[in-house]
């Protein structure tokens, strides 16, 4: 498996992710790295944008990753984030985890 993305504001970088906290650094590291297998992304970042966000902005540039996963304790948010990944991202796994803060 190629690059994996985890993006969170509050958690801890996992082993073997790039990490960003925010949408500015999740989009500088698209820029840096080019393309992601894996972007596992949390929806509440504590910002004025959301991981909804990162995904409306990986469409609008053509980022398509294998596999995307939303992790949160927003429930309402992870499944607007679900939706649009599923409509917007044809070829991609989706899936969708709750984690502890």
């Amino acid at each position: 498996m190629g690059f994996k993305l985890f993006v969170d504001d509050t958690r801890d970088r996992p082993k073997g992710f790039e990490y960003a906290q925010t949408y500015a650094e999740s989009v500088s590291l698209y820029i840096a790295f080019g393309e992601f297998d894996f972007v596992d992304l949390d929806y509440d970042l504590n910002e004025k944008y959301s991981g909804l966000d990162i995904l409306i902005w990986m469409k609008k540039n053509g980022k398509h990753p294998k596999h995307i996963n939303i992790h949160s304790n927003h429930i309402e948010g992870m499944n607007l984030m679900r939706h649009y990944a599923e409509e917007n991202f044809p070829g991609t796994r989706v899936t969708m985890v709750t984690l502890d803060k």
